[in-house]
């Protein structure tokens, strides 16, 4: 059966649609080649013939007939492909120039041209597309040929319509990036226009670009600004009007409420409209809750909600957060908690996202679905492949111990169990924790103090177990170990067995640790090394403490002096903690008080943390441990030699020890000592004072 050469055209044509539009999606992807070679028809003719194969296995009929074709033929088929292929580029005016370009684009980008040879190439490109740049720009492959300095005057007055390109867009973002002395028109171009652009999918990311990474605060508050109605998009003040001056005329904050309502109700009621990346939104939102009044606050809220969970990750959106969750309903402030599912432990380590948590905490009545939504995710156990601590077994209870050993996590925990102390909240987050208060009282109807007790009640029992569990690595940690003295003092239940862990991780000595802690490669273990590097990423800030003893340690022996010191607080539960753990810390280091002694004498400038806490326990240790104390010490104390020198000598104690890093970078600054002032008790080293103490 033989086709007519029309109608052979026809089916060529069809297929050739097929095909080109593969191969088209195929090459705009394509990687750089190392070799500058154009491989365009080799990869053309192997796509085609795959393609065309499987187009050929429906037509059982013509199946026969095409496998008996000759070589000749089937080259003579491809040719007439690649004709026509060629002959439907050509119908797009920019063909020839985008063609020519790519040519010069694939010899220019080789390696191995010289200096002179590149320039020759560059100077032959930029005057093919000069003058052309904006029909180049709308072509993917076309994108990598562009010279951003030398095109970003040229595309002066058409940034709006390549900001709605899928692919001009990547042009306005390198000019941002790159050509600083051309910003400033780029942004000015969006005056006017931002309601419309923060719409369009597209042009919404490039306006969002400008924003938050390349406008400076005036170009800021002139984007912003157009939220606030018709006039503020048309007409631009060259001064900087900040929204408190424009608040302080009564008749222009009505106006500017009511068009940032309508404006933000006609963006978040958008069906599946994402606000999480668009900063200039949540400014925008942020600046609606800070002035309008309870009533529109209350409306805002039911359109809000859904997006919480989005953007309180920043400053404004945050801000926004907390204020709908005051001014919220129960039935809106249990819809927001509910949508943080399975998104509360990382809320909690975020810098202003705790925030919106701390604020759960202090006006929501309904602890029950705290207790169920929020403190059950932060404490629920999970199964990673690696953990903080770095076995199988401690996988279970990763998530809480990424939470308090994280700088903000461990806020959310502190806030549970001590509240708004000073010690840990600076006075700004105290202030903005307070500002929610006089809200509270209209919006709240349970006592504060109830609900903070009940929410300590749920939140101890999994802080006691954790602490008790992990004692060790928790109180040598600079975060965790507050929330550990933290959970001592307040954490509601039975603390007994969590002041006998504390305790008991500063028995033996020095060497007596390194030998307990040694790592011991087992031999049938395989080598895993994605295992090993995940290991050692999820490890990494504690491989240096972990090899240094707790007495040692100068996070872990500040906590141990600071819980000895609850024995002198006024509150008579916390008092007796206080007294428990000195009679357990002097258990604990009665058989080497001698050793921990001459260990301070040694190097009396680098282990004073170590030496001031044996002084705390001297000072508050009823008569009976006092007793046993200098009794121990008596023969050994005339035969001690102080070492106050900076450098600490090389001796058994520490000689495979690790030097600890100090904070300030460098070494321990030398104490001044004033001899004529030793007797006063002043200038005195931590094992001095201990001595002194004793003999007394």
């Amino acid at each position: 059966m033989v086709k007519s050469k029309k109608n052979t055209e026809l089916e060529l044509n069809e297929e050739e649609m097929d095909e080109n539009i593969e191969y088209e999606n195929e090459i705009e992807h394509d990687e750089d080649l190392e070799d500058g070679e154009d491989m365009e028809d080799d990869e053309e003719e192997e796509i085609e013939e795959k393609e065309g194969n499987e187009l050929k296995k429906p037509r059982l009929e013509n199946q026969a007939q095409k496998n008996q074709l000759t070589a000749e033929q089937k080259a003579a088929n491809r040719q007439a492909q690649k004709q026509l292929k060629n002959e439907r580029k050509a119908q797009n005016p920019s063909y020839e120039i985008i063609r020519e370009a790519k040519e010069i684009w694939e010899t220019l980008r080789l390696k191995r041209n010289t200096k002179d040879e590149r320039k020759q190439l560059m100077e032959r490109l930029m005057k093919i597309i000069r003058g052309r740049v904006q029909e180049v720009s709308f072509n993917l492959l076309s994108l990598k040929i562009i010279f951003i300095s030398e095109i970003a005057k040229e595309l002066k007055g058409k940034y709006v319509e390549l900001s709605k390109s899928i692919y001009g867009r990547f042009i306005i973002s390198r000019v941002l990036a790159y050509c600083t002395e051309e910003r400033a028109s780029v942004i000015s171009e969006f005056y006017g226009k931002v309601l419309k652009l923060i719409k369009h999918k597209e042009a919404s990311l490039v306006i969002e670009e400008a924003y938050s990474q390349y406008a400076n605060a005036s170009q800021r508050t002139a984007l912003v600004e157009e939220f606030y109605g018709p006039e503020f998009a048309l007409f631009k003040s060259n001064e900087n009007r900040s929204i408190e001056q424009l608040m302080e005329q009564p008749i222009k904050k009505e106006n500017i409420l009511k068009h940032l309502q309508h404006t933000l109700t006609s963006i978040l009621g958008k069906g599946g409209w994402d606000i999480t990346a668009h900063t200039i939104v949540h400014r925008a939102l942020m600046e609606y809750f800070q002035y309008a009044d309870e009533r529109n606050i209350q409306s805002m809220v039911e359109f809000v909600k859904d997006h919480i969970v989005h953007i309180l990750h920043t400053r404004e959106g945050a801000f926004v957060a907390r204020k709908a969750i005051l001014y919220g309903t129960p039935k809106e402030r249990k819809y927001i908690i509910k949508t943080f599912k399975s998104y509360v432990a990382k809320i909690a380590c975020e810098q202003y996202g705790h925030t919106v948590l701390l604020t759960i905490f202090d006006c929501v009545d309904d602890t029950t679905l705290i207790q169920k939504s929020i403190l059950s995710e932060i404490t629920k156990k999970v199964k990673p492949t690696t953990t903080v601590i770095g076995t199988e077994e401690d996988a279970e209870n990763v998530g809480l111990i990424n939470v308090i050993t994280n700088r903000w996590g461990s806020r959310v925990a502190l806030y549970l169990l001590s509240h708004r102390e000073g010690k840990y909240f600076s006075p700004s987050d105290i202030k903005l924790l307070e500002e929610g208060d006089a809200i509270r009282e209209k919006t709240s109807k349970k006592d504060p103090e109830i609900r903070r007790k009940e929410l300590l009640k749920a939140f101890s029992p999994a802080m006691i177990e954790i602490c008790t569990k992990y004692a060790e690595q928790l109180i040598r940690d600079r975060v965790s170990s507050s929330v550990v003295l933290e959970t001592v003092r307040y954490a509601v239940g039975e603390k007994n067995e969590l002041i006998q862990a504390i305790a008991g991780v500063n028995k033996g000595t020095i060497e007596e640790f390194e030998e307990n802690h040694k790592e011991e490669k087992e031999e049938d273990e395989y080598f895993n090394a994605i295992k090993k590097l995940a290991a050692e990423k999820a490890e990494a800030k504690y491989v240096e403490v972990e090899k240094e003893h707790p007495f040692v340690n100068r996070t872990s022996n500040q906590l141990i002096k600071n819980i000895i010191l609850l024995s002198k607080s006024e509150d008579e539960e916390i008092q007796k903690l206080g007294k428990a753990f000195i009679k357990a810390f002097y258990d604990s280091i009665k058989d080497n008080l001698t050793y921990w002694v001459k260990h301070c004498a040694e190097d009396a400038v680098h282990t004073s943390g170590t030496a001031y806490a044996l002084l705390a326990l001297l000072e508050n240790a009823d008569d009976e441990i006092t007793k046993e104390i200098k009794t121990s010490l008596k023969s050994v104390i005339p035969k001690i030699k102080i070492n106050k020198e900076n450098k600490a000598p090389s001796n058994a104690n520490n000689a495979g020890n690790k030097k600890r890093k100090r904070n300030g970078g460098g070494k321990a600054q030398k104490p001044k000592v004033d001899k004529s002032k030793l007797d006063g008790g002043e200038y005195l080293t931590g094992i001095e004072k201990f001595i002194k103490t004793l003999k007394n």
